[in-house]
């Protein structure tokens, strides 16, 4: 398993330069985190927060959340990350492939928030195979028994 997830970690490396052409200032202003309506986050992901986050009812809220429930976050507030922290994710570093490659991406153009930084800057794509590198992640997916 720590071979997977530093494979992981080297291929977000590599995602990152793949993304560098295409970075806006992020505005930081969290609307993307506290308005997300979809999140796929795949097993070896999660293991790779999981070392890093060590609270497991956040975790479970964690995969509530990616798994597209809207579920009670911290008190009144439903349906956001439980990782944002204010404005500011606070797994920024182990964040999921499509958090990377929000706003950098736009699907159908019409995904990113109104005033987004990244609105008319972002590429559009129509299917999951356009986003950089997707094939070499799915690949790097299949290698993963099920974790969660």
């Amino acid at each position: 398993m720590e071979s997977l997830l530093n494979d992981l970690a080297e291929f977000y490396e590599s995602l990152d330069a793949a993304l560098q052409p295409t970075k806006q200032a992020c505005g930081a202003c969290g609307e993307c985190c506290r308005k997300a309506s979809k999140l796929r986050v795949y097993p070896l992901e999660l293991q790779n927060i999981r070392r890093f986050v060590k609270d497991e009812s956040c975790i479970r809220k964690f995969v509530d959340f990616s798994n597209n429930k809207v579920v009670k976050i911290w008190g009144d507030i439903e349906g956001h990350c439980p990782f944002q922290e204010g404005d500011r994710c606070s797994i920024y570093h182990v964040r999921p492939y499509f958090c990377r490659v929000y706003g950098h991406y736009n699907f159908r153009g019409s995904n990113l928030l109104k005033g987004c930084v990244y609105c008319g800057h972002s590429i559009i794509y129509y299917d999951r195979l356009e986003l950089p590198l997707y094939e070499e992640f799915l690949k790097l997916m299949e290698k993963v028994p099920q974790l969660v």
